[in-house]
């Protein structure tokens, strides 16, 4: 490309200015005044949509990219090939506006909303720890709190994170069906987590009738949200209450 535009190559064949010429493009995002009566202003956002060949975003226009933008959105196609869409890889995107739109969203959604959020993003990341002695030894290597650390980030990833476009419900979701989501999940995952601990086995925990309600909550019209959330918890709480009482009696 240097070449071609007979300047000085600099990484990778690329202008020397690559990461200044990028930065001008990104810093037309903000407030602004728009042409005609002086009053008119608004905001202007800017996304761009890096394509770097092979997917591989250590080149320098990724890299560039990444040191100007404050949130990634990182496309995966394994994702897409596994039918989960959208396909957005949680381990690798990010957002710098994290602590900001954390006290906004603890004061209009929820109180606990980051703290739930923190939790869902470490039972991620550890499933993905986890998931590479899977692949080495197999699922039967694992201690039974790590394979329910497993299953809950498989709920989070199924029924939070995966989202169905052709559907009139899930193609939108609000920020209270959101919230109760991640608390339905990870209530699941405490409460099963304490069922081990009074000696309830792995495998009726994994199965329990339950999870399909909670898999088909995001399929819930707004209207209904609680009083399905409510139901759904209190049969999660009997459940496994069963399983205690049979373990107790055998």
């Amino acid at each position: 490309m240097s070449g071609r535009l007979e300047e000085m190559p600099g990484e990778e064949g690329y202008p020397a200015y690559l990461g200044s010429r990028l930065a001008q493009f990104y810093e037309r995002a903000g407030r602004v005044k728009t042409l005609g009566t002086k009053s008119r202003e608004g905001s202007l956002s800017v996304i761009g949509a890096v394509s770097p060949p092979g997917g591989d975003i250590s080149e320098p226009v990724s890299q560039a990219t990444l040191r100007i933008v404050k949130v990634f959105w990182s496309l995966d196609s394994s994702l897409a090939y596994k039918r989960h869409f959208p396909a957005i890889n949680w381990l690798t995107s990010y957002s710098l506006y994290t602590d900001t739109l954390g006290k906004w969203f603890n004061q209009n959604v929820h109180e606990d909303w980051m703290r739930l959020r923190g939790r869902i993003l470490l039972l991620l990341h550890e499933e993905s720890e986890l998931d590479e002695i899977v692949r080495l030894v197999g699922m039967d290597a694992l201690s039974a709190p790590d394979r329910l650390k497993m299953e809950a980030a498989r709920s989070i990833r199924e029924d939070f994170l995966q989202q169905d476009a052709f559907n009139d419900i899930d193609m939108h979701s609000s920020l209270e069906k959101e919230y109760l989501i991640m608390k339905m999940v990870l209530t699941y995952y405490d409460e099963s987590k304490d069922g081990l601990n009074r000696g309830i086995p792995v495998e009726p925990l994994v199965a329990l009738p339950v999870r399909e309600r909670i898999g088909r909550f995001k399929y819930v019209p707004d209207g209904q949200i609680h009083e399905e959330y409510d139901g759904i918890l209190k049969d999660l709480h009997n459940e496994i209450s069963d399983l205690a009482n049979g373990k107790e009696e055998s």
